[in-house]
Order: structure tokens, then C-alpha cells, then sequence
């Protein structure tokens, strides 16, 4: 077969670029068509796979016997020596099959007998089709007549006329559809010629049909064993004939059994799922896993030898080597093993072990071992020499070699990647990727509550709900796999089991697996699925830090408080705010995002409400609802009709002056609504019913051009006017407000112009309907930059506080288990990262290992629960509309921590580690941590990474040779756990916290320590410990609270980037703990900036994130909440020249410091070392209580979140678990 091949560097780097700016064309909806059979379809039941067909629609198959020959090697085919050798070509897949005599005389009896059945079947189907067609002409022939009657005068109807040769349909061939306009004027005679020449062709056609269509030659009936050598070449000649004939007659080429004869299965000719190798019918024996799964893996490898049922094997060959086989009596996927680094066939070791016979040969992966047996020694070895050839291949060996810190990925060049911070922008992009999704979405995650809010303010109501969202795609036809982390629930109270239920009830498409089952033996108890990974179509892949669960959701605010901002109070005291800035209204001041309830005298009450201009006239509000609902009622008709722009008749009652909307009043409007200075003109939509689109000769594009040129002659101040008043005029559900705001939407030309592109232009290509599902998304988006006052941004169990109480009955999504008015809810702080392409798929084939691995553990035998196919890579390409100013050309490689748990492979992976490693050893000017723990201890036995060994050392070679090198370290607080850290009882808070200052300062095994060994005196010169923290009021009280760093982030020299799930601790790097994902990310573009008062060149990526980060602690980032703004002569570009890291960040984290432990009396602090000094430090007096307007004062010196980690919080107490703790009754390889 054709195949297209990638250049691969001597390190096996992939340098295929991923990107597509061709946007032209947009494609129609994802069915089968000419040329193209969906990937979608690999889900499809075997009757539906039956009844469209195993071929290309619309493609010929073309069958050649190449070459006949004796076989000698065996005299057990007495009747049928020959073999036969058929070269067939459909589309662009070319391939071989062997046959004898007696597999074309089986084929024969077996078409015989399926046309027979379908004599008898034919009569009911054309009853019941004419049945169907009388009903549905009764129902829409009113409706279609009256639909043309208002649209024909004004526009050229569309149809979708059937080209002359699509009668060739029988003969196996299909030509193309076309799009005609039937405003294009023709002449009498054009006409009456034209139709003549149909009907001559169809009579032709229709003759040639009943004569041969349905008539197959003779098929020869004598044997191969009664034929001399010389005869062979015209009974190949009369077998070839006989084949084409079959491939012709459509009911003959769609049947099974003629797939399976040409070696075709369902799978053959997909879209994306890599080229057609080898298939065929082999015996296969049971079991093969590698890692044990239980009892019945024994018994079914030793106790049944072959099986009885004969399987189907596919042999796929693309980017994405695989080699799978299906259960031919249902025909799903049963097994699939990709490429790996211990891919082999036949090996040695391999003989030996099984004591395979000349008909069996065994392939085997780090997951499983496939031992088959062929029909014949030539089938065997013809299977042998395939998958060699396949491993000896460019393609082959970039899976089969070893890649860069031991990944299981090669480093993918020419990616597009995009990265996070905080949860707001992230959650945004997944809910606009979510609604483009074509085909699949795969979601593994360590938390998943399905009833979080992905957009906010919640606007919309449930519309960007997770479960929400996902039913939606559900129900379009995208399949939804999820995989979460099964938890003890007797340490954790995740409630997996009730997400499960919760999004399996939604749709059938949504397919929910948690893993793994806490048996005795399976060494699972304390470990845990880490990943954090949302992929989409395996195209789009989000890796990183945030879970979709509660509490995450945060922006670069890092508020306290959220008791909603809108509250009612004495009605005499009135805020006057504006919904619209547009020519029609008066501009009023605004009321704050986000501001907090709780103001100074002047502001504490907040109170909407708008006054009629002249005060008089009170407003009928039935009549105005009424007007607007039959404004609403007539563009909403002309949206629905298919394909037409929208058009408008006159209608009695319309809008036409301010004066007849102001007659009456609104009742049950809550806070009640008014208008103030209303001089708007609703005329706009009676100009718009005189607007109309001609038809320019037979152009398309002239049509196109005509048509919304007239549109632009709407005023835009008037459609903006009119969408503000539709909002206004009386409450909606978000569903009708989204409605409206569409409405406004489609009077502007460009949105029209797009509409009619998508009507006029289909195209074949498959990820052109990315670009149309993204127009639509345009055109839904709400417009919220008037809503102020919103409700509540964290409802729930979404506001919360790890330290103060842990989750309690999740499953109550939006029920409060924290007192928001008396405890503040704790900041989070997350990154995130977006890949496009190839790299995105290469998380995706993550995804589906771990999927099919689990499916075989627990669910082998269920049908409901399929086996994942991976994507081809060789089919990678990304529609440039994804792409935001953010994203950057990088390069991109998977780096993961697996083992035999997780995964099920014979190996463990800790690709994270090597690659923390080797770029903090290879460093140059700086390391920037962010992370959620710290735990990596130095020539230790009890923590083994090398984390904190390998920075040691940096900084005392940097020591040694008078660099200039920085170590930036941000890591939380306090531990993320419930507990009072001057409490009697222990906790898990102390344990962690424990294991910390090991890490970073108490003991020989820290870092601190280590260094001054080193010759280091001056450590805070290379690295500095910091943390984040904020303050706000709550009902009239000043509260602080910790910002949670929750991120797993590192970056060096603003050129290598890691995001992803993995902690610095051992349960993240060590491989066979908790199974992680992240990106390792290298820049390719850069910019000229300094480093160290040199110039440097500075990736674009990298660098942008490590400053973006920067400026969010030290409060440079525009809207920046006011308390923490800083000075915006803080340049944040260098960041290892002594004026930013002395005279900038060490200081400002040293003064905020200072600054809340005078207010607030904070603790971790470096002012106490003992539990005894730790309770005379709480009973202190704060200012923040004694005296609120020095509090204030002294807080307003603050800049920005960023404090010092207290590395000497503590020291003089031993902390380690006592055993009388449930702590210290488990290992401590939990906390570590």
C-alpha cells in the first residue's frame, strides 16, 4: 500500500508539522460519503457496520490475479494445489491476498445462498420504504410549499440535485454530488435538451442494468487437481472475471463473507486509523498478559492450549504501529498491542518459553504476549516477514528504539502548545474544545465532580456545567471515556462510584471505568491515578495540575470572600448601574467584579434599580412582553429554515417607536427594573424587513457579496440598541437569553456571510468541521460585560478550605459545608497546558494504554466497555482557529510515571525524574519551581529521588565557579490537609509538613544543610524559599488565608519547560507509585531579552510563563485586585540580575512577610521553632482585631502575594508520626 513517511532525526524526533492554515473550505457533517468513512464508526454494531458496508463509499474495488502457482511444499491440497495470488486496489489502499479453488468455491455457495435470502427480504423492504415515503410526504408537502413560497421570491432556492451518473451506484461506481443553484436562468431548449439526455442515459443504463448487473458467469466447477499447468492461466482468467463481477454487484461486495475473503475487515479503511497492512483469520491462544491479574489468567493460559474460535488479526502500520484482533463473530476488538520498545516476533527467549511449532509465531509487547497459529507454514512466515519488515521500517523503529530520559515518546518538533494559569482561562478553552469535539473525548482524572461550573459567573445557568456540557456531545453522537481513580474510601471521601453513576446515567456514549480495585496482593492500597488529562478527538490534549473537581476553579485574584455581590438593605440608600453603554442609554458607574460584600460605610449597600425618565408613566409590561416575544418568535422562524438567511415580512404590532414601548409596567422583576434616559429607536428591525439578498446571474460569489453588502446598511449603534433592550425587557432562562442575544447576532453581515460559505461551499476535508462547529460557538457566546452583581462564583463544595475542614458528602454538589461568613475560602493556584497535534495524540495513546489495560482487567467480556483504537499520525492536522495569541511552536515530548499497576507493562517508567534531573543538572542561569509538595531527600533511604541531590549540586558548582544562579522555589504554606497544626492529636498536616523540612532544612539529608557543607554560607544568594498569601474582609473583619500552590511547573533558563501532575516526592517520580503525566516543552522561537545584563535569547514560551507567573505574585498583572497592586516599576524580564532577585523578590517576599505576621500574627512562621513558642505566638493580640485602620494601613504597603516559605518553622520539634497515630501505623511511604 501507499504510504506517507516523516523524516525522523538520528534521535528519533518527529519533525511533521501539525499545522493547517487552509481554512478555506468547510466541511460537511461527519457520515459516511464519497471517499471517506468516518472514525466514528469503529463504534458502530455489527449491524449497522453490515448494513453501510465494509468499502469506501462511492470507490471502486479493483481485483487482479497476478500470478498462479503450484504448491510444492506440501502434498496435503490434493484438490487444490494452485495458489492464486490477487492484487486489489481500492482508493489509495493497495494489498495481496493468497487464495486456493476451494476459497472461491465457498465464497460462491455462500453469495448463492445470501442473494436467495435476500429475494425473500426485498418485497417487505420496498413496502415498508413506500410506506415510509407516503407518510412523510403527508406530513412536510404544507409546510415545504409554504416555505418555498416566502423565501423563493426574495432568494435562489438550494438544491441538492443527483448528477446523471449516480444510477451507477449498481455498477459499483458513485460520482461525486454536486451543489446547483436553480436561479441560474436556462433557456427552453437548454432544458428540454438536457432532460432528454438524461432520460436516454437512464434508459441505456437501466438496460445495461437488468442484462448484467445482477448476473454473475458461470462459475467454474471443476477442480484445480483436474487441470493441466497450461489450462491454469484461463481458469485464472475466468476466476478473475467471476471476482469483478461480485465487486461490481453492490449487494454481492457488501456481503461479510466477500470481505473476509479479501482479507477486509471493518477496520480496513477507516479515516485516521493508519493504512491497510495485513489481515487475516489465524487461531490464537488464550491469555498472554504479562503482569498477573488474577487466577483465570492461569487457568485460561494453561488449561485450554488453543482456542477453539478463530480470530481475525489486523496488522496496522502507520505512525501508530499496532497490531490488533477482533472476535469475528461480533467483530470488536478484543486485544491491541502498540509498538513498544520490547516489540518482537519470534525472538529466542520467545521460542523457547512457548516451544513453538512450525505454524505458530508469537508477538509480544511490555504488556502481553499473542501466540498464533496459521493455517499454513507459508501464511506463517508471509505474517513473520510483514511485521519485520514493518519493525525494520523508519516508522517502526521511532517506537521500537529508545528515546530521550527513558519516555516511552519521541520528542515531537513543530507542536503548538499553550499553557494556564489558574483554572478560569483554562476551564473557558476546555468548555469552547469540548463543544467542537467531533468523535471522542477521553477524560482521566484523580478527582472528577461532574456538577462544577466550567464558565463563571454563571450566566447561563447549567449550560457550562460539566455534566451539562457532556451530555450534550453525548447526544450528538461523540463518545465520552472516562477513567478516575478509585479511592480507598475509608482515607478518602471522593465519592468516585457516585460520579460514575452520575455521568454513565446521562447518555449511553458516556463510558465510565475506575481503577484499581484494593484487593489483597494487588500492592495498590497506597497509590494512586494521578493524571489530570483531558484529549479530544486526539487532536487536542490538556495536561497539567488541575483536576475537574471542586475548589480548583481560581483566577489571578485569589479572592477570599463570595457571599455574592448583590444584597438588599434599607431602600433609601440606591446605587444606580447601567446595563448598556450604547447610544440609547445614560452611562452610570459600575459596580466592581468580584467586589467584596462587605465595603466601607458609603458602599455596603448595593441596591439595582433604574428610573423612567420622566417618572410618571407607570409601564405595562404585558404589552411590552407580548412585542417582544413576537419580535423574538419571527427571527427565531427565520432561523430554522435550512440554508436561507434571514429574512423578514411585514408584521402588525412591530417595534417601530420608543413611544409604544413605554406605556406600561414590569411586574415580578426582581430587583425592580426600570429605564432611565431611554432615546433608543427600534426602527432598526423594520429597516431590516426591506433588506433583501438578489440573485446575481448564476455566482455564487456574487450572490454571497451582494447579499451582505446589503445587510452592512443596518446601524450598528441600532442593532445594539435592540439587543440591550432585549435582555432588559423582561427576566429570562438562560436558554432564552441566549436566544435573544443569537437574534441580535444574526443582523450582523459577517456572521450571515459565514452562514452562507458553510451553505455553498461543503468540502471533503475532515477537520474543516472543527472551523464550522467554531463559527457556531461564535455565534452562541453571551455577551456578559453588562452583568454586575452577579451571584455567588464558588456555590457549594466549591468554597473551600483544606485546613480548616476537609470534603464532606460530595455528592451534595451545592450544598455549603463551610460557613462563608465566618471563614474565608482558600486561594488555588494551578497551571495547565494545551497541545495541539501529534504530541496530543501521543497523550491519547497514554490514555487509550491505560483504558484498554483496565478493560482487560476488570471488563474483558463486556462489549459495552470497547477497546480504543489509536489515530494514525500521519492524518495530524490542526485547524489554525484552535490557536490563541498565546499558543507557541514548540517542541514536545510525553513524559510519564507508570508501571506494571497502572499500566499493565513488564516495566517501570520514570521519564519525570530523568527529565527533572538532567535539566537542573544542565542548567545555566536559573531553576523556577512551582509545586504542590517538596519532599527529596539527599543520601537517603527513606526518599529516593534525586531532585533535591541534583540542585545541591548545581548550586555548589555555581559556588565554585562565581556564577551568577538562582533557584526560585514556591511551594504552599502549609500541606493541603485538614488540621490544626497546635492541636494535641496528630494529622496527616504533620506528617507531610515533617517530611518538608527534611527535605529544605532540618537534618544532614536537606538541602540547607548540604549546601553549607558545600562551602555555601550565603544560600538565600542561590535559592529562596517562597509561598503566597492574601487578605480580605469578611463581614467587617480583616481574614488571611494561604493561596494554595497546587501547580507541578519547572522552568529553566527560559527554555524548558515541565507541566503536568507529577509532585516532587516520591509517590510522583519514583514510576511504580502514583501514575502521572506530564509535558516536557523546549522553545524554538525566541525573543532578545537579557539574563543577567547580558542579552540573551529567551524562548517564547518559557519565558512568557515564567513572567506571566511573576507578575501575578508581585500584583503587576492588569485588574489586579487593588490591595495588592505593586508598582509598575518592577521589571520582572531578568530574573537573575541582583536588582530583581535581591532588590525585588527576596525583598518584597521579606516586607509582606513582616507585614502579616504584625497584623495577623500568621503562622508557619521562622519566629517560632517550638509547639510552646507556636501558642504564646497565637495568643498574642493582633492588629487586625486591636485596631482596624492601622491593620489597614500596614496592609496597603503589601505588594502582591508573595511571602517567605518559614524553612525554620518548627525546627527544634521532632515531628515525625508517633505510633500511637493512625500515621504512624502506616508506612511512611505515604507521605513521601
Amino acid at each position: 500500500m501507499e504510504q506517507s513517511t516523516t523524516d525522523i532525526s538520528n534521535n528519533f524526533v518527529d519533525t511533521s508539522c501539525d499545522c493547517d492554515g487552509n481554512a478555506e473550505e468547510l466541511k460537511t457533517s461527519p457520515k459516511r460519503r464519497k471517499g471517506y468513512i468516518p472514525y466514528s464508526t469503529i463504534y458502530e454494531s455489527q449491524i449497522e457496520v453490515r448494513k453501510n458496508g465494509y468499502w469506501i463509499p462511492c470507490l471502486p474495488v479493483e481485483a487482479t490475479i497476478i500470478k498462479v502457482q503450484r504448491d510444492i511444499s506440501t502434498g496435503y491440497h490434493i484438490l487444490n494445489p494452485f495458489i492464486y495470488t490477487i492484487e486489489l486496489e481500492h482508493g489509495r489502499y493497495k494489498w495481496r491476498v493468497l487464495k486456493r479453488y476451494k476459497d472461491f468455491s465457498y465464497l460462491s455457495s455462500r453469495l448463492m445462498a445470501h442473494r436467495a435470502a435476500e429475494m425473500f427480504k426485498a418485497p417487505v423492504r420496498r413496502a415498508k420504504h413506500r410506506i415510509e415515503e407516503v407518510i412523510e410526504g403527508a406530513t412536510t408537502e404544507d409546510d415545504d410549499k409554504q416555505k418555498q413560497g416566502k423565501v423563493s421570491t426574495i432568494y435562489p432556492a438550494l438544491t441538492l440535485s443527483k448528477s446523471p451518473e449516480i444510477d451507477d451506484y449498481n455498477e459499483g461506481c458513485v460520482a461525486d454530488s454536486t451543489w446547483e443553484t436553480s436561479g441560474v436562468s436556462k433557456t427552453p431548449n437548454e432544458n428540454n435538451s438536457t432532460n432528454n439526455s438524461l432520460l436516454q442515459n437512464s434508459t441505456q443504463q437501466m438496460s445495461l442494468k437488468f442484462q448484467t448487473a445482477n448476473q454473475l458467469p458461470n462459475f467454474p466447477v471443476l477442480p484445480d487437481s483436474v487441470l493441466s499447468d497450461t489450462q491454469m492461466e484461463e481458469r485464472a482468467k475466468r476466476l478473475e472475471k467471476w471476482l469483478r463481477s461480485v465487486l461490481a454487484i453492490p449487494i454481492n461486495r457488501e456481503y461479510h463473507e466477500t470481505a473476509e475473503f479479501l482479507d477486509v475487515s471493518r477496520y480496513s479503511f477507516i479515516n485516521e486509523l493508519g493504512g491497510k497492512y495485513k489481515e487475516g483469520k489465524v487461531k490464537k491462544r488464550p491469555g498472554g498478559n504479562k503482569v498477573y491479574i488474577g487466577c483465570k489468567q492461569f487457568c485460561i493460559s494453561w488449561l485450554l492450549p488453543w482456542s477453539r474460535r478463530i480470530d481475525f488479526i489486523i496488522l496496522s502500520i502507520s505512525f501508530n504501529e499496532k497490531v490488533a484482533y477482533m472476535d469475528p463473530s461480533n467483530e470488536q476488538i478484543r486485544l491491541v498491542l502498540l509498538f513498544d520498545e520490547q516489540f518482537e516476533i519470534n525472538s529466542h527467549e520467545l521460542l523457547i518459553n512457548t516451544n513453538q511449532r512450525p505454524k505458530e509465531l508469537v508477538v509480544s509487547n511490555l504488556q502481553h504476549v499473542l501466540m498464533l497459529k496459521c493455517s499454513t507454514e507459508e501464511d506463517t512466515q508471509d505474517w513473520v516477514d510483514t511485521i519485520k519488515t514493518c519493525t525494520e521500517e523508519r516508522n517502526g523503529q521511532i517506537w521500537l528504539h529508545k528515546k530521550r530520559h527513558g519516555s516511552s515518546f519521541p520528542q515531537r518538533l513543530n507542536s503548538y502548545c499553550q499553557w494556564f494559569v489558574d483554572a478560569k482561562d483554562c476551564w473557558e478553552k476546555v468548555s469552547s474544545l469540548i463543544e467542537m469535539a467531533r468523535e471522542e473525548i477521553f477524560i482521566a482524572d484523580w478527582w472528577l465532580s461532574p456538577e462544577i461550573f466550567l464558565r463563571r459567573p454563571m450566566a447561563e445557568g447549567n449550560h457550562w456545567r460539566l455534566d451539562y456540557t457532556l451530555k450534550r456531545k453525548a447526544e450528538k453522537g461523540v463518545r465520552i471515556f472516562v477513567l478516575v481513580y478509585k479511592e480507598m474510601e475509608m482515607a478518602l471521601g471522593l465519592k468516585s462510584l457516585y460520579s460514575k453513576k452520575l455521568l454513565q446515567g446521562l447518555h449511553s456514549n458516556i463510558k465510565v471505568m475506575r481503577h484499581p480495585d484494593h484487593y489483597l496482593g494487588s500492592g495498590t492500597f497506597f497509590w494512586a491515578h494521578h493524571e489530570k488529562l483531558l484529549i479530544i478527538d486526539q487532536l487536542i490534549a490538556f495536561v497539567g495540575g488541575i483536576d475537574f473537581c471542586y475548589g480548583r476553579w481560581d483566577d489571578s485574584k485569589h479572592l477570599l470572600t463570595d457571599l455574592g455581590s448583590v444584597q438588599f438593605a434599607d431602600q433609601s440608600t440606591k446605587t444606580k448601574v447601567s446595563v448598556a453603554t450604547t447610544d440609547g442609554f445614560q452611562e452610570i458607574k459600575l459596580v466592581e467584579e468580584h467586589e467584596t460584600s462587605v465595603q466601607e460605610k458609603n458602599e455596603n449597600i448595593n441596591i439595582l434599580e433604574r428610573t423612567v425618565i420622566d417618572g410618571n408613566k407607570p409601564l405595562q409590561g404585558g404589552r411590552f412582553k407580548d412585542v417582544m416575544h413576537k419580535a423574538v418568535e419571527r427571527i427565531r422562524s427565520s432561523r430554522s429554515r435550512e440554508a436561507t438567511p434571514i429574512t423578514s415580512t411585514n408584521t402588525p404590532n412591530q417595534l417601530s417607536t420608543p413611544e409604544e414601548v413605554l406605556t406600561g409596567e414590569m411586574k415580578n422583576v426582581t430587583p425592580s427594573i426600570r429605564f432611565n434616559n431611554f432615546t433608543g429607536n427600534l426602527s432598526a428591525l423594520e429597516e431590516h424587513d426591506s433588506t433583501s439578498i438578489t440573485n446575481e446571474e448564476n455566482s455564487t460569489r456574487n450572490f454571497e457579496s451582494n447579499g451582505t453588502e446589503k445587510i452592512d446598511r443596518i446601524d450598528e449603534n441600532k442593532r445594539n440598541s435592540i439587543g440591550a433592550i432585549a435582555l432588559l425587557a423582561f427576566p429570562m432562562e438562560p436558554k432564552q437569553r441566549t436566544l435573544v442575544r443569537r437574534v441580535v447576532s444574526n443582523l450582523r453581515p459577517e456572521k450571515a456571510r459565514r452562514r452562507w460559505r458553510l451553505a455553498l461551499q461543503p468540502s471533503e476535508e475532515t477537520h474543516d468541521e472543527y472551523i464550522v462547529n467554531y463559527c457556531r460557538l461564535q455565534d452562541s457566546k453571551v455577551d456578559m460585560s453588562g452583568l454586575q452583581g452577579a451571584g455567588k462564583l464558588w456555590p457549594g463544595k466549591d468554597y473551600v478550605n483544606f485546613v480548616h475542614k476537609d470534603f464532606v458528602d460530595v455528592d451534595i454538589a451545592f450544598s455549603d459545608f463551610i460557613n462563608r461568613y465566618d471563614k474565608p475560602r482558600m486561594p488555588w493556584h494551578d497551571i495547565h497546558s494545551l497541545v495541539y497535534g501529534s504530541a496530543a495524540r501521543d497523550v491519547a495513546r497514554h490514555f487509550i494504554q491505560r483504558w484498554n489495560a483496565t478493560k482487560t482487567e476488570k471488563l474483558k467480556d463486556n462489549n459495552a466497555y470497547p477497546y480504543l483504537v489509536p489515530k494514525s499520525y500521519n492524518s495530524v492536522r490542526v485547524p489554525k482557529i484552535f490557536f490563541s495569541p498565546e499558543t507557541q511552536r514548540v517542541e514536545v515530548q510525553v513524559l510519564r510515571s507508570v508501571s506494571h499497576w497502572s499500566t499493565l507493562i513488564d516495566k517501570t517508567e520514570d521519564s519525570i525524574q530523568q527529565a527533572y534531573v538532567s535539566l537542573i543538572a544542565n542548567s545555566r542561569h536559573y531553576i523556577y519551581i512551582e509545586n504542590q509538595f517538596f519532599v527529596s531527600l539527599i543520601n537517603s533511604t527513606d526518599v529516593n529521588n534525586e531532585i533535591c541531590r541534583v540542585i545541591c549540586d548545581r548550586i555548589i558548582r555555581a559556588h565554585r565557579e562565581n556564577e551568577t544562579f538562582r533557584v526560585f522555589v514556591l511551594i504552599p504554606l502549609l500541606p493541603g490537609f485538614e488540621g490544626d497544626i497546635g492541636a494535641t492529636s496528630y494529622s496527616a498536616l504533620l506528617a507531610v509538613l515533617h517530611w518538608t523540612m527534611l527535605s529544605i532544612s532540618k537534618g544532614e539529608h536537606s538541602m540547607v544543610e548540604n549546601l553549607r557543607k558545600g562551602g555555601v554560607d550565603n544560600v538565600q544568594k542561590y535559592i529562596s524559599f517562597c509561598s503566597l498569601r492574601t487578605w480580605d474582609l469578611l463581614c467587617g473583619k480583616l481574614v488571611t488565608e494561604l493561596v494554595y500552590i497546587h501547580s507541578k511547573l519547572l522552568i529553566v533558563d527560559d527554555l524548558h519547560t515541565i507541566i503536568g501532575s507529577a509532585n516532587i516526592n516520591d509517590r510522583s517520580q519514583a514510576g511504580n507509585r502514583d501514575s502521572e503525566v506530564c509535558l516536557l516543552i523546549t522553545d524554538h522561537e525566541f525573543i532578545d531579552t537579557k539574563m543577567n545584563n547580558q542579552p540573551y535569547k529567551a524562548g517564547k514560551f518559557a519565558f512568557s510563563l515564567r513572567k506571566r507567573l511573576m507578575m501575578e505574585h508581585l500584583g503587576l498583572l492588569e485588574g489586579t485586585y487593588p490591595r495588592i497592586k505593586a508598582p509598575s516599576t518592577i521589571n520582572v524580564d531578568d530574573p537573575i540580575s541582583p536588582k530583581f532577585y535581591e532588590d525585588v523578590w527576596c525583598r518584597i517576599a521579606e516586607s509582606n512577610t513582616r507585614i502579616y505576621e504584625e497584623v495577623f500574627r500568621v503562622f508557619p512562621t521562622n519566629l517560632v521553632e517550638t509547639f510552646d513558642e507556636l501558642l504564646a505566638w497565637r495568643a498574642e493580640n493582633k492588629l487586625a482585631n486591636d485596631d482596624q485602620d492601622a491593620a489597614k494601613e500596614r496592609l496597603s504597603k503589601l505588594v502582591g502575594f508573595l511571602v517567605e516559605f518559614p524553612v525554620n518553622f518548627l525546627r527544634r520539634e521532632n515531628l515525625s508520626p508517633t505510633f500511637a497515630s493512625k500515621e504512624g501505623l502506616v508506612s511512611s511511604s505515604i507521605f513521601t
